[in-house]
């Protein structure tokens, strides 16, 4: 008897792909019943059609699948601030993309159906997002020292994507308390995240030297 021949590469690759799709897809099913911080590895492997096993095998816990979903859509932002200038600010260029071709919708989705349930006065909620956007801050950082000059200052980059990440949560903080939990995410809703988005863009481009009173009162989350 001859041993079993390995599947083919592409094979393998795509029954990943769809065993993550199956997993995305499950998360995203089960957050319109209930918050995030609340929905569990179960559930979402009994969802998935898969083992509680076989979802370690992808992922550390839900976090991370989050912080997978936003990677994948936020994957273009790293792509323009690696275009690296001396001249020009990261920060510019970032705002120059908000302005002209905008984050993707689907990201913008995600955060809404993240916060449907609300988030004030839920310390488990919060804390939950605070660790996906630190996650990603670190990705960011990670993926920066790939596409940047070799040599460029390690406390410039570690910077710069902290305060990229952070501008995000701000953004997406104000634009939530906006919002009326599950108004749905039209062009409007989309034109506030950005609006948002670029005013904490630009508070960090300009040092937070010029602060304003905004649409929304400062709140802790």
């Amino acid at each position: 008897m001859t041993d079993p021949q390995p599947e083919p590469l592409g094979r393998r690759e795509l029954n990943k792909a769809r065993t993550r799709e199956a997993v995305v897809t499950a998360l995203r099913d089960l957050l319109a019943e209930q918050p995030v911080h609340k929905v569990t590895v179960d559930q979402v492997a009994d969802a998935a059609g898969i083992s509680r096993r076989t979802f370690f095998n992808y992922y550390a816990g839900i976090p991370a699948v989050v912080s997978e979903v936003i990677g994948t859509h936020a994957a273009h932002v790293a792509g323009v601030i690696g275009d690296f200038s001396p001249s020009a600010s990261p920060l510019q260029r970032l705002r120059e993309l908000v302005a002209t071709v905008g984050i993707p919708t689907d990201l913008i989705e995600w955060l809404a159906l993240l916060n449907l349930h609300g988030f004030e006065d839920d310390e488990g909620a919060a804390a939950f997002i605070r660790t996906v956007w630190a996650e990603k801050g670190a990705w960011l950082e990670e993926t920066l020292i790939d596409r940047l000059p070799d040599g460029v200052d390690g406390t410039y980059v570690a910077t710069l994507a902290t305060t990229i990440m952070n501008c995000f949560a701000a953004a997406e903080r104000a634009w939530v308390t906006r919002r009326r939990p599950g108004a749905p995410v039209d062009a409007r809703a989309i034109a506030d995240f950005h609006d948002e988005l670029d005013r904490a863009l630009s508070y960090a481009q300009s040092g937070w030297a010029a602060p304003v009173t905004g649409s929304t009162a400062a709140k802790g989350r």
